[in-house]
């Protein structure tokens, strides 16, 4: 049996929180040490087959923490009786066995087992750190306390004292978060080099001070670039500002670890997403539904960002899944409100119209699902509830855009025109409601010529007869701001170039008929003529442009 050396001497270097006295193991302690117990887990276990002696029940124990820290009491007590078997002088094997006992309720055993491991070797301050460790997890801080001051009797500088200590306090009061990061500037003032201090301190400091918090990560960084605790707590601290940007920086080195929990890769592709890296939150998405095809969160962020992709078919497909898995009462307004948008965009408008209402039962201060319910009403040509819905939405949002007035009023006006003929009034009053609404955006861009293309058009509508020229001065003003703008939105023109020529025409004919004078024949005729070329120019095949310049040239 290879046999565990005594410490003939007290080293004053962290390793928290049993002496990783075998090179072997350092990488698995550094992952538990650091809060990665399902790396350490499955690093410890690849252990299992190349070493021997101390190194091996050392792998043995810490396996059995782990089982431990994760209730798996059965598996803890086979590590411990196997780290026993591989080192019978390797003292904490004893401590697990006590830390297992406490667990049982069975202080007593645990006491005798704790005082065995301390007697195996007196000189090791951290067999009492890693007891003191053991009852805190049980909830007994008198006795924690107890075996600290125990450690510091044998090594005062010894740093894994002061970095259990502060996991003893955040255990017993999570809110001395302070008195804790004293404790571990105390382990980082006796070892410089204690990273896992370094990354429990950021931790603390995470939501109170982040520049602190990042300082730290970088201090333990510039120690061993290749630390991987430290960038998980990266990721962990830009997640919890949010700042999801850099916190995929932190998550995306973690990533290469074995074993990384869904919890953290869920936070990695969530933090994908919200930088708009969809590319690459599809391919996290894919890899963790690889090995689990019901991760919600991931089925979840699979709809949303084939969505931004605009790969609508596979998001349908996505979307179809993911409810299909969660429970109703767990849904949530963005998944109804990302349903609907895909379902649009599959010309699915009845299905969509209720999703978009569901996603308002759940949330209704979200105004924006408004403006999204009225724009599935558009698509489906129901004009009457689509103009009811953008007037809710008007009411409740400050942040409403020049192209939502343009839509409202585009709902008013499309009502109208769907009226007959012998509904006059009730057309009017829908052309009227238009109208003031296109107002509204000549009045906010007075620069832009839709406002006053629509008035043209809603006004057109009242006057179909073109009997008193309602339109005139709106396709007018049109085509001013077009020419001054230097655009050149050529239907929009020949619409102007159409309407006007025709008024002018009238004007011509009214005047030939009422036998007026040349000169004021031809105040309509020359505008008629060269409003009807202008036509030409843009359509040289209309032929009521060509009829009507036949007789204005006569």
């Amino acid at each position: 049996m290879t046999k565990r050396k005594k410490n003939l001497f007290v080293p004053v270097i962290c390793f928290f929180v049993a002496s990783a006295l075998f090179a072997g193991n350092d990488k698995c302690l550094d992952y538990y040490n650091g809060g990665m117990s399902a790396t350490a887990k499955i690093c410890l276990n690849s252990q299992l087959s190349t070493e021997t002696g101390a190194s091996l029940a050392e792998a043995y124990y810490y396996l059995g923490e782990i089982y431990l820290d994760g209730n798996n009491q059965d598996s803890a007590s086979y590590c411990f009786q196997k780290s026993a078997e591989a080192d019978a002088e390797y003292p904490y094997a004893l401590v697990g066995k006590g830390h297992l006992a406490l667990l049982k309720n069975n202080k007593a055993e645990a006491d005798v087992l704790f005082s065995g491991a301390a007697k195996m070797d007196k000189k090791d301050s951290n067999i009492p750190v890693q007891t003191a460790l053991a009852y805190a997890k049980c909830k007994m801080f008198t006795e924690a306390y107890v075996q600290l001051d125990k450690a510091r009797k044998i090594n005062k500088n010894n740093p894994d004292i002061y970095v259990a200590e502060g996991d003893i306090i955040l255990m017993q009061d999570p809110s001395r978060a302070g008195d804790a990061a004293g404790k571990y500037e105390n382990a980082i003032y006796f070892d410089k080099q204690c990273k896992v201090a370094y990354v429990k301190a950021a931790r603390v400091f995470r939501t109170i001070n982040i520049d602190v918090s990042l300082k730290m990560i970088d201090d333990v960084l510039q120690i061993d670039p290749d630390y991987t605790p430290a960038y998980l707590e990266m990721g962990e601290t830009y997640y919890a500002n949010g700042m999801y940007t850099k916190s995929a920086q932190g998550y995306k080195r973690y990533m290469e670890a074995e074993g990384v929990p869904e919890e953290y890769q869920n936070k990695y592709a969530s933090s994908l997403f919200v930088g708009k890296d969809f590319a690459g939150t599809l391919n996290q998405v894919n890899k963790t539904l690889a090995k689990n095809p019901n991760n919600i969160h991931m089925l979840r962020l699979q709809m949303f960002t084939l969505y931004e992709l605009k790969n609508y078919g596979e998001a349908l497909n996505a979307a179809q899944k993911f409810f299909s898995v969660i429970k109703p009462e767990d849904a949530a307004w963005q998944d109804y409100r990302y349903y609907g948008l895909i379902l649009k965009e599959n010309q699915m408008d009845d299905q969509a119209i209720d999703a978009f209402e569901k996603a308002l039962a759940l949330e209704s201060s979200q105004t924006e699902l408004y403006k999204e319910l009225a724009s599935a009403y558009e698509d489906k040509e129901d004009y009457a509830n689509a103009a009811v819905i953008y007037g809710k939405y008007m009411q409740n949002s400050t942040s409403y855009t020049l192209s939502d007035i343009l839509s409202y009023g585009k709902c008013y006006y499309m009502l109208g025109n769907n009226l007959t003929a012998d509904q006059k009034d009730l057309k009017n009053s829908y052309f009227q409601k238009a109208d003031s609404l296109f107002t509204q955006i000549t009045e906010k861009a007075p620069d832009l010529y839709q406002g006053y293309w629509w008035r043209a058009r809603a006004n057109a509508a009242m006057d179909p007869e073109t009997k008193t020229g309602l339109a005139k001065p709106y396709y007018e003003q049109t085509l001013e701001k077009i020419e001054a703008s230097k655009s050149d939105p050529s239907s929009v023109k020949l619409e102007a170039y159409n309407y006007l020529g025709y008024y002018y025409y009238l004007q011509y004919d009214s005047a030939v008929r009422s036998k007026q004078s040349k000169s004021d024949v031809d105040t309509y005729r020359l505008p008629a003529i060269d409003y009807w070329q202008k036509v030409l120019t843009l359509d040289p095949t209309n032929e009521g442009a060509k009829q009507a310049l036949d007789i204005l040239k006569k």
